[in-house]
């Protein structure tokens, strides 16, 4: 069902939650698309929060955090209802990239990279954003990544905010009901990283109690800190430390976890081909294309590399006796060569 919102007109749904719901809208006076987010309020204090929302959203304007645009009271079937209104971003979610394809090591580390920039910049306007999670990601059509969703969001200095975010992104101390603040954003951010790299769709809490949960936590146990075999150790070092249930051995600012990001010198951009995940086709930053492919010949098994259809010899194998050791073997040289070649 589509609504009449003011100048609005929506023509598509895009999500929802606790908060309201988000549609795809066209702005009937400027000729463009845009998504508003209907706020679903039941008394003073959400209505509150709806306007806290947008003025957070004005405070932290910046590249890598979605564009607010206004907020209104508009009628909506018979009843005022508060509508921020922000830029639209066709790519969608990164969450709708974990469901629907492959998100490369490569790529995640470059979403990473956009996202503590905008968490940086909303941290150093006093903002902590409480609830970041691979459905909170926008991309653009350029594929730069910005933080959205900022219904969850205070003040770095605010002492009566309920606890909140997505339960399997939430640290020890926020559980502990200790404290939650911009190292417990870090935290949320790990979490999301891990998500990305391993190209989880989800991350279920699964355990009996919450004291179960808090020892899993406690002992760094879950997330599990396990990697797909793709993922180099120095990309997987990066997320542990942001994982670190003692939150002073975590990153101390978004500024040190994104440069421990960037110092990663990144030579091959790898992806799947099919389902067996046995073929894998990559490219540099110049544009080579490179191919590693491993397969069985009636003297064992055999991996081909090659750069522009090209066989290099030095990352070939020949006659390996037995599958499980050729998989090591594919796995071992996309991680090496995803940082050099």
């Amino acid at each position: 069902m589509n609504y009449q919102i003011g100048k609005f007109t929506t023509v598509g749904y895009l999500g929802g939650g606790a908060f309201g719901n988000v549609f795809k809208a066209k702005d009937n006076l400027l000729d463009v698309e845009r998504a508003i987010k209907i706020v679903r309020v039941n008394n003073p204090q959400e209505f509150i929060d709806a306007i806290n929302e947008a003025k957070i959203l004005e405070i932290c304007r910046h590249a890598h955090i979605v564009d607010i645009k206004e907020i209104n009271i508009y009628d909506i079937n018979g009843t005022p209802a508060p509508c921020i209104v922000t830029e639209f971003l066709e790519n969608g979610s990164v969450q709708y990239l974990l469901e629907n394809g492959f998100l490369s090591v490569k790529k995640s580390c470059q979403i990473m990279i956009d996202i503590l920039f905008g968490l940086e910049h909303a941290h150093t306007n006093g903002i902590l954003h409480r609830d970041i999670k691979p459905g909170n990601i926008l991309l653009t059509n350029t594929g730069q990544a910005k933080l959205s969703d900022f219904g969850l969001a205070y003040g770095l200095s605010h002492q009566t905010f309920d606890f909140a975010g997505y339960n399997a992104h939430l640290a020890l101390e926020v559980l502990e009901g200790t404290e939650q603040d911009h190292i417990s954003d870090h935290y949320a951010a790990g979490v999301t990283f891990y998500r990305m790299v391993n190209n989880l769709q989800s991350l279920n809490v699964p355990f009996a109690n919450d004291t179960e949960w808090l020892n899993a936590l406690k002992k760094e146990k879950f997330p599990k800190r396990e990697y797909r075999p793709h993922v180099p150790e120095q990309v997987s070092r990066v997320i542990n430390k942001a994982l670190k249930a003692d939150r002073t051995n975590r990153y101390k600012t978004c500024a040190e976890f994104r440069q421990s990001i960037e110092k990663i010198n990144f030579a091959i951009d790898w992806e799947p081909q099919d389902s067996t995940g046995m073929n894998w086709v990559g490219y540099s930053k110049s544009g080579d294309k490179f191919e590693i492919q491993l397969y069985s010949k009636k003297t064992g098994f055999c991996i081909d590399f090659l750069r522009n259809g090209r066989k290099l010899n030095n990352y070939c194998c020949d006659q390996i006796k037995n599958q499980k050791d050729a998989q090591n073997e594919l796995f071992k040289t996309i991680r090496q060569t995803t940082i050099k070649v």
